[in-house]
C-alpha cells in the first residue's frame, strides 16, 4: 500500500509539476467551486410539508382537469369551402350551434370555431 501511495505522489509530480500537496489542494477547490457553481443553477428541494401540499393540490388540480374535459362538448373537425360569396359566409355566423364559426380577414377565411368553446 505504501508502494502505491508513493508511486502516485511520484506520478504527480511527474506529470504536473506541482507537488503532491499542491495539487491536492487545487483539486479539492476545484471540487468547491463546481459544486459551489452548479447549486447556483439549481433550486432547492421544497421543504417536506410544502412538498405534501404540492402534491396533494397538483392531484386536486388534476381531478378538476380531467372533469372540465369530460364536460367539454366535442369541437367538430374544420371544413373546407372554397370559393364561397359573402352572403354564404352569413350562414357561418356563430348562430347555429351545429355549424362552424368562419371568419373572413382579408380574403382569407379562418375557422375559429375552438374559440367559442
Amino acid at each position: 500500500m505504501v508502494a502505491f501511495f508513493a508511486a502516485v505522489m511520484d506520478t504527480v509530480t511527474t506529470y504536473t509539476g506541482l507537488s503532491p500537496a499542491a495539487f491536492f489542494t487545487i483539486l479539492a477547490l476545484m471540487c468547491v467551486v463546481y459544486k459551489t457553481v452548479c447549486s447556483m443553477f439549481v433550486d432547492p428541494e421544497p421543504p417536506e410539508d410544502l412538498k405534501n401540499k404540492l402534491i396533494s393540490s397538483s392531484a386536486a388540480a388534476s381531478a378538476a382537469t380531467a372533469a372540465n374535459f369530460s364536460n367539454q362538448t366535442v369541437i367538430p373537425e374544420t371544413v373546407q369551402l372554397g370559393e364561397v360569396t359573402e352572403h354564404e359566409l352569413r350562414a357561418y355566423d356563430g348562430s347555429d350551434p351545429n355549424k362552424p364559426l368562419l371568419m373572413a380577414i382579408k380574403g382569407q377565411i379562418y375557422d375559429v370555431s375552438r374559440s367559442r368553446h
